[in-house]
């Protein structure tokens, strides 16, 4: 930044305002994933009194902070049914690189104390993709984060769309950050990934 604007120069008006709209209104290649999750069958029973009734949060993280749940099914008990479909729009670069993972971690539902943690699955969508644009039944061993060994399996299904999109970058979570960073007077946040945008 500071090879365009010397820290003793207030940069122009009608640049800040071109920069800023370069972050709202540039765009993005995505494609669409879909994953559903079918079901887990042999799942430790992690509770000492009461029925098991487990439901799946599902993540994506190095994308995104949200986090999805399918309904809670409160009669299987350690081998849990949901068939629920959970969508996500990726930026392509999600699956072209390695880091980006979805992260499953299963609970039992408890009523008094805080949910129970059951075990999870953790998949890099860079080699789901790479296996193919769909995928049906596919099983998975279940882990902990605390304890060595499998703790069940895991059925899904996926789907990630053969059509790429493109995507306003208005409609990301960055545009909230530079709205923030405007509203606050930041005016350096907003320079600084202006640029970083144009270079990259």
């Amino acid at each position: 930044v500071s090879f365009l604007f010397p820290s003793s120069t207030t940069p122009p008006i009608f640049l800040v305002t071109l920069l800023i709209h370069l972050i709202l209104f540039s765009s993005m290649e995505c494609r669409q994933f879909e994953v559903t999750l079918i079901c887990a069958n042999n799942l430790p029973d992690v509770r000492e009194l009461g029925k098991m009734k487990v439901y799946a949060q599902v993540s994506v993280k190095g994308h995104s902070n949200s986090v999805w749940a399918t309904p809670v099914d409160r009669e299987r008990e350690t081998n849990p049914y949901w068939n629920c479909k959970i969508k996500y729009t990726l930026p392509e670069i999600a699956v072209q690189k390695d880091g980006v993972i979805l992260v499953i971690k299963l609970y039992c539902e408890r009523s008094l104390l805080p949910d129970k943690y059951v075990g999870e699955v953790n998949l890099s969508l860079k080699k789901l993709f790479d296996c193919g644009f769909s995928q049906e039944n596919l099983e998975y061993d279940v882990d902990r984060n605390d304890a060595d060994g499998i703790f069940g399996k895991l059925k899904l299904s996926y789907d990630f769309a053969k059509t790429k999109i493109t995507v306003s970058k208005s409609e990301s979570s960055l545009r909230g950050q530079v709205l923030e960073a405007v509203g606050h007077g930041v005016l350096h946040a907003v320079i600084h990934g202006a640029i970083h945008i144009i270079l990259h």
